[in-house]
């Protein structure tokens, strides 16, 4: 035992990057050789290759506790349904008002509301944007001003797309009405975009609500921000073309024959847009079985996947974020 040779380290990465980010956490615990979490070529690495295996990240929220899941994002198959396991990651306790939002770069954000108003008894809401920037030596938040007059952000999710930050408001009248916010990561800056009038017709008309999904949903198609609804026989989605023009374009996709079949009366929300330009939709609730179904836009089909795994948290309320990826890097506390 004593001329056994020490694990190149090389190999030791190597073989690491198959693994899943937990299993590789207890790996820091080894040795010192083994503690690879935080070197820079090895978190580039891990990363490119979760974001080429993007997965579904399941929020699963019952009173004041939330349940992480993940399983593969499985992608544009020729079957009509298939099966897969999710992977328990973690679960924590969580107040009543925060609300969960979708991961970027592995960093799930979970938001708390709260309203104050100001000194002088104007009755305005005090709003208060501020940034924590990664990867310094010293975290710490910084207040930043925002040139855009609102009242609050709705409570529908936002969606960052190549360093851009989109989300609704609803913007201080008269007259009132609903916008988007566009906050660059890059310049730090903030800019309105100006919805369509057919979307907050859609939106806003109480009319509709049976035959329109009721949330304002955000997605990244093709790079691009798009606003999703759905009526029972189409998919209606508007493209950001311009954001300083405000200029939009409206693509229509008519349901397949197949969807009665796939979707039967199972009551479905829109989750978002995959990269291969895929609709996700889910239940609004875990079942037992529970199934996530994929609508491809160029091909006009419907699949169905189920999802096992999850038995234990049957009704418990499902949250899905898709193109999860999972990051190695070490952050200090903040």
């Amino acid at each position: 035992m004593e001329n056994l040779e020490t694990i190149p380290i090389d190999l030791i990465i190597k073989i690491l990057s198959k693994l899943p980010a937990k299993p590789i956490a207890r790996c820091r615990c080894v040795s010192k050789l083994w503690a690879i979490k935080g070197n820079p070529y090895f978190t580039d690495m891990f990363m490119t290759m979760s974001c080429a295996r993007p997965q579904l990240l399941f929020s699963l929220r019952k009173s004041r506790e939330v349940v992480f899941f993940s399983s593969p994002q499985v992608g544009n198959l020729d079957e009509n349904s298939c099966l897969v396991a999710a992977n328990h990651l973690m679960k924590f306790p969580i107040d009543f008002s925060s609300k969960i939002r979708g991961p970027v770069n592995g960093l799930m954000c979970l938001t708390n509301f709260q309203y104050g108003r100001k000194g002088n008894g104007d009755g305005d809401i005090i709003r208060k944007h501020q940034v924590l920037t990664l990867g310094t030596q010293k975290l710490s938040w910084r207040t930043i001003e925002c040139c855009i007059s609102y009242q609050y952000p709705c409570e529908n999710d936002g969606i960052c797309i190549n360093g851009v930050l989109y989300y609704p408001v609803m913007v201080i009248g008269p007259p009132n009405g609903y916008a988007l916010i566009c906050f660059d990561v890059r310049s730090e800056k903030f800019r309105g975009v100006n919805i369509p009038e057919e979307i907050l017709l859609l939106w806003g008309d109480d009319d509709n609500m049976l035959k329109w999904s009721v949330s304002l949903i955000l997605v990244n198609y093709k790079g691009k921000l798009g606003v999703l609804l759905q009526d029972m026989f189409s998919f209606y989605l508007w493209v950001l073309i311009d954001a300083e023009k405000h200029e939009w374009s409206k693509h229509k996709y008519v349901l397949p024959s197949s969807w009665k079949n796939v979707v039967a009366e199972a009551n479905i929300l829109i989750v978002g847009v995959t990269s291969t330009n895929e609709i996700v939709l889910s239940p609004r609730n875990l079942s037992n079985p529970f199934y996530v179904f994929y609508y491809n836009i160029e091909r006009n089909t419907i699949r169905r996947v189920e999802i096992q795994g999850m038995d234990a948290f049957r009704y418990y309320n499902v949250h899905i974020s898709l193109d999860h990826v999972e990051d190695v890097k070490l952050l200090q506390n903040v």
